[in-house]
């Protein structure tokens, strides 16, 4: 048995055991590239040394906590004992990391947005306990249960009802179970949306808050009641299904959030007339990326900049509502999108946007882009009401300001119509080479301010949002 929340009746169990993370093979030499990401897998807990050079003998800068993602600057570089060493940047830091302990960032820690949801993500999971308590929809614990929780309020099934279920697979064996009751840590953490929905702020789909607060500190590494996390969980699996798994310890196991699984319409929608040859990308599968030739001119208009063409209709659409300044270069064909929760929809990407097309009302509308984990937790939280002056504006819908050269900017610029409400404060970015820039968030856009411009136009930008997301997810 172990400490977890039990919302409902307001109690905490009192034993607590911490349980440390299983010790993985890491294969990272082979499979590691410079510029990708890579997380520190397998070091049981301790973290990983961040060392001034490629051998033991180098001083450690830091330890990088299990689970840290960093990115691969450099290398391989093996010592004179044969082991091999990556050069990588974490934070602001960097220096060389053992290759036995890095491993390639997988999918389910890659940002992800409203434009490409998906419903299966890999989670930390531990043993129920808890024989004879009530769960938080009134059933009664027993020792061969089987269901699970999950760290929501909003996705309970009803007492002996499966209105939620989830697949849980591990290691080969899957399970379909009920969402019966609620915890580890928080009650509000409805980590399978997207980032621009879910309640916790600044994290991908698929990264629980705690997960977060145990690996990155996130929240001050607390939970939604100001405890400090012990473990990444983000899910209780009953005595019985946890058995029938063959799960013997708190694991790392896959999940699929069965609710938000809904199958398209057949036939799948029409694309729009003179148009049908465009593609159609399924869940999972890789959208038109990858430049082509310029197709027919009295169809669309081919931009050599990307190598990508735009419908005559979407570049209208495109020029009247503010081209590249607004949208960005195309960075994707057109193509028709089969959603995992059935939805169908015809986009196109562009490096600050996707537009939206609507076959049936032949309108235009761009979609709205979830953030990541794209500004630090404090820039998050909101702001105290205060009266608006000619240099400060507070925003009640969203609870934050907007102030000084951002301020102008949006406003002159088509304010709330083009970039939407603010929905963090101003936080600064520092990048590798020394430069750093001050940014917000924005409901459609990123700002930034560089302080190497000043007095140039390009002094304020606007942040290539789209672009950075594909790019993270098809490197």
């Amino acid at each position: 048995m172990r400490e977890r929340t039990r919302p409902f009746l307001h109690c905490v169990c009192a034993v607590l055991l911490l349980i440390m993370l299983p010790i993985q093979s890491v294969r990272a030499v082979s499979t590691l590239t410079v510029g990708q990401p890579a997380t520190v897998m397998g070091t049981n807990g301790d973290g990983l040394n961040l060392r001034e050079g490629p051998g033991y003998d180098f001083t450690v800068i830091v330890v990088m906590p299990e689970g840290a993602t960093v990115r691969v600057i450099g290398g391989p570089q093996p010592d004179a004992r044969g082991n091999l060493w990556w050069n990588v940047q974490w934070g602001e830091k960097s220096g060389w990391a053992l290759a036995n302990y890095l491993a390639p960032s997988n999918d389910e820690n890659r940002p992800s947005s409203s434009f490409q949801m998906r419903a299966t993500f890999r989670i930390f999971a531990h043993s129920l306990g808890l024989v004879g308590e009530r769960t938080a929809n009134g059933h009664v614990i027993q020792p061969n249960d089987f269901f699970v929780t999950l760290p929501c309020t909003c996705a309970l099934s009803s007492r002996g009802g499966h209105e939620f279920q989830v697949l849980v697979e591990y290691k080969g064996r899957s399970l379909v179970l009920p969402v019966w009751d609620v915890g580890p840590w928080n009650v509000d953490d409805d980590f399978w949306n997207p980032p621009e929905v879910r309640r916790w702020k600044g994290l991908p789909q698929g990264v629980p808050a705690a997960q977060a607060a145990y690996f990155h500190g996130y929240n001050g590494g607390k939970d939604g009641w100001g405890r400090p996390v012990r473990s990444p969980a983000a899910m209780d699996i009953a005595d019985g299904a946890f058995a029938a798994l063959g799960m013997t310890q708190s694991d790392w196991v896959t999940v699929t959030f069965l609710w938000l699984v809904k199958d398209p319409p057949s036939p799948l929608p029409a694309p729009p007339r003179g148009y049908e040859e465009i593609v159609t990308v399924h869940p999972g599968e890789r959208p038109p990326l990858d430049p082509v030739a310029a197709a027919d001119p009295a169809r669309y208009i081919y931009m050599p900049e990307t190598g990508h063409n735009v419908p005559v209709f979407l570049h209208t659409a495109w020029q009247q509502g503010g081209g590249w300044q607004r949208y960005g270069l195309p960075i994707s064909e057109f193509f028709r999108e089969v959603g995992i929760d059935g939805t169908v929809r015809f986009v196109q990407y562009f490096e600050r946007a996707v537009l939206l097309y609507d076959p049936a009302s032949g309108n235009v509308s761009e979609l709205p882009v979830g953030y990541y984990a794209a500004a630090p937790f404090e820039a998050w939280q909101p702001v105290e009401l205060f009266p608006d002056s000619t240099d400060r504006l507070y925003f009640r819908e969203t609870r934050h300001s907007l102030s000084n050269g951002f301020k102008a900017y949006w406003s002159a610029n088509g304010g709330r119509a083009v970039f939407g409400l603010p929905i963090t404060e101003e936080f600064r970015v520092d990048l590798p080479d020394g430069r750093w820039y001050i940014a917000q968030l924005f409901e459609r856009a990123r700002l930034e301010w560089w302080p190497d411009r000043i007095g140039q136009p390009d002094e304020i930008t606007r942040g290539r949002i789209v672009a950075e997301i594909v790019a993270a997810q098809y490197p």
